[in-house]
């Protein structure tokens, strides 16, 4: 039913109420519940610093001729992103609200400075681990993507060599992937990028605030930024392991002349000139702000005390699962990781974690494209504190998994699926596992656009 716009102003206290009622059954990050969706880094100091974003929220960051301190807080924190990425005083970037967007003016810059030397479709060529928004950077800028198969570990290595052409414009790489945590073969695919003069991006959205600080604790994290000459940009997430706000990201580029393709200028119609540096214009500068006090309230010494958290509690819960008889998928070298079983349903046990009140991301997988379903799990430095009570939630839980799933749910009508979804919601992944992709992808459309219906 359509909801009248109200006639009259209403109360602040009616306004907290409503909105509390709205929130009631959202995901409550208590006690580190949580393994997606949010990085807590278990400090209540960084809460503390809430109050930057209250500050600068109503600052518009697209008018920095009237807000200067939008520019220097931009150009403080690129520059000290552009410092942890091993970049020189040519370094640039631009912050943003996300990973998307940061990939998005990543393969925008690149499609057209593809453009300026050939007239073909731009190709992106990408591992079938890397993210989705590639997918969706190609989609929207008119661009080709190229999925490749990954190795047995589930990495991009020079295989991806065969599939790069004169019609590549942009090569990616994760550092790790998102689903399996693996950091694809950077410096094999960088110099390959740098022999063909081909556009090389690395996707750090994960592992970009964890890495650096995990290779100063001992681990082996080979180089993956701009210490590689093949590295043309990067993608950098504060939200996530920067523990910054959410809505807080940064695309880095080797130099200026790479950026300014991502910068959009209009000067053809009676109004204000305008130049953005990202894909909006108006925009808070809260985010900037509250990630820039983040940054600095942290440093590099606060980083690493967190990185030292986060990989104490990852090695206890990854050994704790398994040691069950789970199997961990291809060769995490960061904190995160998504295991499964040969013999027990995973996506059961994923929605008995949820139901419990443990929330890890279910991973359906999908066997034309030869992934697993799995559960994924992302470390904060706060499980550190709360490994030993879900361990012991965990080994009880796996008394009551039930037997591996064998039937096959392979549907091809989504009048279907969305009928056998309505009866049972956990049939959602295992339609997504056994279904052509395009039909997932259709039967998420239908869902999605329902879901956003007031009606």
């Amino acid at each position: 039913m359509l909801k009248r716009f109200p006639e009259r102003g209403i109360p602040v206290d009616e306004i907290n109420s409503i909105l509390d009622g709205y929130g009631k059954n959202d995901i409550k990050n208590s006690r580190g519940r949580l393994f997606t969706y949010f990085y807590d880094p278990g400090l209540k100091d960084l809460d503390d610093l809430s109050s930057i974003l209250l500050k600068f929220y109503n600052r518009n960051g697209m008018d920095y001729h009237a807000f200067p301190s939008t520019l220097k807080i931009e150009n403080d924190l690129i520059s000290m992103m552009s410092d942890l990425m091993h970049g020189n005083d040519d370094t640039s970037g631009t912050f943003t609200t996300g990973g998307t967007e940061s990939i998005l003016l990543a393969m925008k810059a690149a499609r057209d400075l593809f453009l300026e030397k050939k007239e073909y479709v731009p190709e992106i060529v990408a591992p079938v681990t890397a993210h989705p928004a590639f997918s969706k950077a190609a989609k929207y800028l008119g661009m080709k993507i190229t999925r490749v198969p990954v190795n047995e570990d589930y990495i991009a290595d020079d295989t991806i060599n065969q599939y790069i052409n004169d019609r590549t414009a942009a090569v990616i790489a994760s550092a790790p992937s998102f689903p399996y945590g693996g950091i694809d073969n950077i410096k094999d695919i960088s110099e390959i990028a740098l022999d063909k003069n081909t556009w090389f991006h690395v996707d750090a959205c994960v592992g970009g605030m964890i890495l650096p600080f995990l290779k100063g604790l001992g681990l082996n994290i080979k180089d993956f930024d701009f210490k590689l000459p093949g590295v043309s940009s990067m993608s950098i997430d504060l939200h996530k392991y920067g523990f910054t706000p959410k809505g807080s990201s940064v695309v880095l580029y080797k130099n200026r002349d790479l950026r300014k393709r991502q910068i959009y200028v209009n000067a053809d119609w009676p109004g204000y000139p305008m130049s953005n540096m990202g894909m909006q214009a108006t925009k808070s500068a809260g985010p900037l702000a509250g990630s820039w006090a983040t940054l600095n309230y942290l440093g590099l010494d606060g980083y690493k005390k967190l990185a030292e958290k986060t990989l104490k509690a990852y090695r206890m819960i990854r050994s704790g699962i398994t040691d069950l008889g789970y199997k961990i998928i291809g060769r995490p070298d960061a904190t995160i990781f998504a295991f499964t079983h040969n013999d027990k349903d995973i996506i059961d046990l994923g929605i008995k974690m949820i139901e419990n009140g443990w929330y890890p991301q279910i991973q359906p997988g999908n066997v034309f494209i030869d992934m697993p379903d799995s559960v994924h799990l992302n470390i904060s430095p706060v499980h550190l504190d709360v490994a030993d009570e879900f361990l012991e939630f965990f080994n009880e839980l796996d008394k009551n998994v039930k037997p591996r799933d064998k039937n096959s749910y392979n549907v091809n009508s989504v009048e279907k699926a969305l009928e056998m979804i309505k009866k049972e919601k956990s049939m959602l992944f295992r339609i997504i596992r056994y279904s052509r992709p395009e039909v997932s992808e259709k039967i998420f459309l239908e869902m999605t656009d329902e879901d956003f219906t007031y009606s």
